[in-house]
């Protein structure tokens, strides 16, 4: 007998167990979980092991959905899930997106592969791709994707240089990006503090833009298939 709101949660749940596993994290529905008004996903560790249970809710009242993350075990992992799941539910929809049409764009991925980092970015200008970057990211520090998105935008600002482009709005899919370039966040690894260093120094006038990932967007999906044949890349 089906549970009130199953189909509802099931969708969002599905969806939210994609957008994890394109972060890196293995999560699975657990299909006989449906309760009314919940279901629950199933989180493992690196290893394999069970790393832990996150609990999708659905309020018909409030018309959104909430995530708990009591039953995880461990703790550092169940706080970073809670983030992640903020930054899912806080940014701009595809819809509403003005993507510029003049100037230098540039879309930026990183993408996290059986223990491998890639990067992948498209650039450009008044509309029309210029040039497509990619590669592995060796020193990835343990950071999964997050690792190949910083690699992403400094090799454009890299490129900016070399083609004397002294301004270009950078779209993006993860809060970091923008946040440790402006200082928005504080840098407590050595990747972001080499990150924000870089960023920092650079001429290029960046103007940021963030997005959903994997809601359509030609050309953040075009980075995200790059980001994902650099991962693959043989070095």
């Amino acid at each position: 007998m089906a549970t009130l709101y199953q189909d509802k949660l099931r969708e969002r749940g599905l969806s939210l167990a994609h957008d994890l596993q394109q972060q890196g994290y293995k999560t699975a529905l657990i299909e006989d979980s449906f309760r009314d008004y919940m279901v629950k996903l199933q989180i493992a560790a690196q290893d394999g092991s069970d790393a832990g249970k996150l609990n999708l809710y659905y309020s018909p009242k409030r018309k959104e959905f909430t995530l708990k993350t009591h039953e995880m075990k461990n703790k550092k992992l169940a706080q970073e899930l809670e983030s992640l799941w903020h930054e899912l539910n806080n940014t701009t929809p595809a819809a509403d997106i003005n993507l510029p049409t003049k100037g230098y764009v540039a879309f930026v991925d990183g993408a996290h592969i059986n223990g491998m980092v890639g990067y992948g970015a498209v650039i450009l200008r008044d509309g029309k791709p210029v040039t497509e970057l990619f590669g592995r990211v060796l020193d990835h520090q343990d950071t999964r994707q997050v690792a190949g998105e910083l690699a992403a935008t400094l090799n454009v600002l890299e490129w900016c240089e070399q083609e004397a482009v002294d301004t270009i709005t950078i779209i993006y899919d993860y809060k970091g990006i923008e946040q440790w370039a402006t200082g928005g966040w504080k840098t407590n690894k050595p990747l972001t503090r080499q990150y924000a260093a870089a960023a920092k120094a650079s001429p290029v006038d960046v103007t940021w833009l963030k997005v959903k990932s994997h809601t359509g967007v030609k050309w953040n999906e075009r980075a995200d298939r790059l980001a994902k044949k650099g991962a693959q890349q043989r070095v």
